[in-house]
C-alpha cells in the first residue's frame, strides 16, 4: 500500500493567504435504527457505558461491558421452523451520563454497529483539545493522515455524502465523505478519482483548487499522482469553514 511521505504531504498545504478555493445516534432523541434480525448487533459509546435496558418480552437479549453493548433478537421455534422478530423494540443506553433511546427495527441485514454521538459541548471540547497549540497547516495535515487511514476520532462528524462532481473531461470524480470538525472550523472531503483516458494520466493538486470542490481550501492530497487507463485513486481536501458572526480565530485556528 502506498503511503504519503511527510515531504509530499507538506508541499500540498496552502498558506492561509492562499485559501481561495458517521453520524451517530444523538442523546435524548428517540432514533429508529435498522438492526440485524438474526445476527448480534453492537452499540458503541464514545466513553463509559453504565446501563443497558431493553424488553426481553419483545424478544431481545444483550449485555454491555466498558464502552460496548451487544444485542440480539431471539428466535422462536414454531412447527419445526425458526422465526425471528419483526416488531421494533426500544433499547435504552446510558452513556457518559446521558440516555440514548434506540428504536431497533429488526431487518434481514448483516450485523450492525450503532455509534452513539457525543453531545455538542463534548464534541467541541474534544476537538479543541485535540487541535489546540497546533498551527493551522499542521491541523490540515493531521486530518489528511486520519482520512488516509480511514479512522477518525469519535468527536468528528463523519458523513457519507456520495455525489458526482464535474471537474474535467478526463476524470470521473465522486465525493465520498464529508467530515466536520466542530469547534476548530475545519472540514475534510474525500473523493474517488477515476481516469477516463486510454493513456496514462498525471494528476496535480492544482486541478482541485476550484469552487466545484470547495471554498477556502487549505490543503489537497492525492494518493496516486500517476494513473493508468481507467485506474482510480483517492483525493483528500481540507477546507476552512465559514466562521459564525462575531467569532474570533486564534493563531492555532480555533474559534473563540
Amino acid at each position: 500500500m502506498k503511503k504519503f511521505s511527510p515531504l509530499s504531504i507538506c508541499c500540498l498545504v496552502l498558506t492561509t493567504g492562499q485559501a481561495v478555493a458517521g453520524e451517530g445516534v444523538p442523546a435524548e432523541v428517540p432514533t429508529m435504527v435498522e438492526l440485524s434480525a438474526r445476527e448480534i448487533n453492537r452499540i458503541v459509546c464514545p466513553g463509559q457505558m453504565t446501563d443497558l435496558i431493553f424488553s426481553e418480552e419483545k424478544g431481545l437479549t444483550g449485555h454491555f461491558a466498558g464502552s460496548n453493548a451487544f444485542v440480539k433478537f431471539t428466535a422462536e421455534e414454531m412447527g419445526g421452523k425458526r422465526t425471528y422478530s419483526t416488531e421494533p423494540s426500544e433499547i435504552y443506553v446510558v452513556c457518559n451520563g446521558s440516555v440514548y433511546t434506540i428504536i431497533g427495527a429488526p431487518t434481514e441485514i448483516d450485523a450492525v454497529t450503532v455509534r452513539l454521538a457525543l453531545s455538542k459541548s463534548e464534541t467541541v471540547e474534544k476537538n479543541i483539545a485535540r487541535h489546540k497549540n497546533m498551527p493551522l497547516e499542521k491541523q490540515a495535515l493531521q486530518l489528511i493522515k486520519e482520512a488516509y487511514g480511514g479512522v477518525f476520532p469519535s468527536s468528528y462528524q463523519v458523513m457519507d455524502k456520495r455525489e458526482p462532481v464535474h471537474l474535467c473531461p478526463d476524470l470521473d470524480l465522486v465525493r465520498q465523505q464529508v467530515v466536520e470538525i466542530e469547534g476548530v472550523g475545519l472540514r475534510l472531503k474525500s473523493f474517488s478519482v477515476t481516469s477516463r483516458l486510454d493513456t496514462d494520466l498525471e494528476l496535480t493538486e492544482k486541478i482541485f483548487l476550484t469552487a466545484a470542490i470547495g471554498s477556502s481550501i487549505l490543503a489537497v492530497a492525492i494518493e496516486d499522482h500517476f494513473l493508468k487507463p481507467k485506474q482510480s485513486t483517492r483525493a483528500f481536501v481540507v477546507e476552512r469553514k465559514e466562521l459564525p458572526a462575531g467569532a474570533m480565530t486564534t493563531l492555532d485556528g480555533t474559534e473563540r
